[in-house]
Protein backbone atom coordinates (compact mmCIF):
# COMPACT_ATOMS: atom_id res chain seq x y z
CA UNK A 1 0.00 0.00 0.00
CA UNK A 2 2.44 1.98 1.04
CA UNK A 3 3.79 1.83 -2.82
CA UNK A 4 0.43 2.89 -4.15
CA UNK A 5 0.64 5.96 -1.87
CA UNK A 6 4.05 6.86 -2.68
CA UNK A 7 3.05 6.41 -6.83
CA UNK A 8 -0.46 8.40 -6.02
CA UNK A 9 1.48 11.08 -4.19
CA UNK A 10 4.17 11.80 -6.79
CA UNK A 11 1.52 11.99 -9.65
CA UNK A 12 -0.35 14.53 -7.65
CA UNK A 13 -3.34 12.43 -6.49
CA UNK A 14 -2.79 11.77 -3.09
CA UNK A 15 -2.00 14.16 -0.69
CA UNK A 16 -3.16 12.18 2.81
CA UNK A 17 -0.04 10.74 5.14
CA UNK A 18 1.78 7.47 3.63
CA UNK A 19 0.48 4.81 6.51
CA UNK A 20 0.06 1.94 4.18
CA UNK A 21 -3.53 1.61 4.93
CA UNK A 22 -6.16 1.77 1.93
CA UNK A 23 -8.71 3.83 2.97
CA UNK A 24 -10.80 6.36 2.17
CA UNK A 25 -8.24 8.88 0.81
CA UNK A 26 -6.48 6.09 -1.28
CA UNK A 27 -9.73 4.98 -2.86
CA UNK A 28 -10.53 8.78 -3.88
CA UNK A 29 -6.85 9.31 -5.12
CA UNK A 30 -7.26 5.55 -7.20
CA UNK A 31 -10.80 7.07 -8.41
CA UNK A 32 -9.48 10.58 -9.25
CA UNK A 33 -6.75 8.44 -11.21
CA UNK A 34 -9.11 6.40 -13.17
CA UNK A 35 -11.35 8.92 -14.28
CA UNK A 36 -8.63 11.07 -15.18
CA UNK A 37 -7.18 8.27 -17.68
CA UNK A 38 -11.02 7.48 -18.79
CA UNK A 39 -10.36 4.17 -16.88
CA UNK A 40 -13.44 2.58 -14.34
CA UNK A 41 -13.32 4.81 -11.29
CA UNK A 42 -14.20 1.68 -8.78
CA UNK A 43 -11.05 2.57 -6.85
CA UNK A 44 -9.78 -0.56 -7.14
CA UNK A 45 -6.12 -0.64 -8.09
CA UNK A 46 -5.92 -3.94 -10.96
CA UNK A 47 -2.90 -4.96 -13.10
CA UNK A 48 -4.33 -2.22 -15.93
CA UNK A 49 -4.47 0.71 -12.81
CA UNK A 50 -0.78 -0.69 -12.00
CA UNK A 51 0.38 -0.14 -15.45
CA UNK A 52 -1.80 3.24 -16.04
CA UNK A 53 0.25 4.72 -13.43
CA UNK A 54 3.48 3.15 -13.49
CA UNK A 55 3.28 4.51 -16.72
CA UNK A 56 1.91 8.11 -16.00
CA UNK A 57 4.66 8.33 -13.59
CA UNK A 58 7.63 8.02 -15.46
CA UNK A 59 6.59 7.24 -19.12
CA UNK A 60 10.67 8.32 -20.51
CA UNK A 61 11.66 5.66 -17.80
CA UNK A 62 10.10 2.90 -20.26
CA UNK A 63 11.55 4.49 -23.30
CA UNK A 64 15.02 4.41 -21.42
CA UNK A 65 14.92 0.21 -20.92
CA UNK A 66 14.19 0.15 -24.54
CA UNK A 67 18.09 0.54 -26.31
CA UNK A 68 18.20 2.38 -29.73
CA UNK A 69 20.04 0.99 -32.44
CA UNK A 70 24.38 3.03 -32.91
CA UNK A 71 26.22 1.80 -35.82
CA UNK A 72 27.78 -0.45 -33.10
CA UNK A 73 24.85 -2.61 -32.74
CA UNK A 74 24.20 -2.76 -36.34
CA UNK A 75 25.96 -5.67 -38.55
CA UNK A 76 25.62 -6.34 -42.33
CA UNK A 77 25.36 -9.84 -43.22
CA UNK A 78 25.75 -10.40 -46.68
CA UNK A 79 22.90 -12.52 -48.50
CA UNK A 80 24.52 -15.59 -49.95
CA UNK A 81 22.55 -16.74 -53.05
CA UNK A 82 23.16 -20.61 -53.70
CA UNK A 83 25.20 -20.20 -57.63
CA UNK A 84 24.60 -23.39 -59.69
CA UNK A 85 28.13 -24.93 -60.76
CA UNK A 86 29.44 -24.07 -63.95
CA UNK A 87 28.69 -26.76 -66.66
CA UNK A 88 32.61 -28.93 -67.61
CA UNK A 89 34.74 -28.24 -69.97
CA UNK A 90 33.79 -29.40 -73.32
CA UNK A 91 37.39 -31.48 -72.53
CA UNK A 92 36.01 -32.89 -69.62
CA UNK A 93 33.27 -34.08 -71.91
CA UNK A 94 35.37 -35.70 -74.07
CA UNK A 95 37.27 -37.65 -71.74
CA UNK A 96 34.58 -38.81 -69.99
CA UNK A 97 32.67 -40.41 -72.90
CA UNK A 98 35.77 -42.20 -73.65
CA UNK A 99 36.70 -43.28 -70.55
CA UNK A 100 33.74 -46.60 -70.93
CA UNK A 101 35.25 -47.15 -74.27
CA UNK A 102 38.84 -47.20 -73.20
CA UNK A 103 37.69 -49.68 -70.59
CA UNK A 104 35.82 -51.94 -72.87
CA UNK A 105 38.37 -51.69 -75.25
CA UNK A 106 41.13 -52.97 -72.46
CA UNK A 107 38.48 -55.55 -71.40
CA UNK A 108 38.69 -57.29 -75.06
CA UNK A 109 42.09 -57.46 -75.15
CA UNK A 110 42.49 -58.70 -72.13
CA UNK A 111 40.35 -61.48 -73.14
CA UNK A 112 42.00 -61.93 -76.73
CA UNK A 113 45.62 -62.26 -74.97
CA UNK A 114 44.41 -64.73 -72.71
CA UNK A 115 42.67 -66.86 -75.46
CA UNK A 116 45.54 -67.23 -77.15
CA UNK A 117 48.29 -68.67 -74.34
CA UNK A 118 48.25 -72.51 -74.33
CA UNK A 119 46.62 -73.63 -71.56
CA UNK A 120 47.79 -76.00 -69.52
Amino acid sequence: MRQLQMALAQGGWYQGAIDGRFGANTTQAVQAFQQQRNLPDHGIVDSTTWQHLLISLEPQGIWATIPFPTAEMITFTPLLVAQPTPPPSPLWLLLMALIPLMGGGLTYLQHRWQSRKPQG
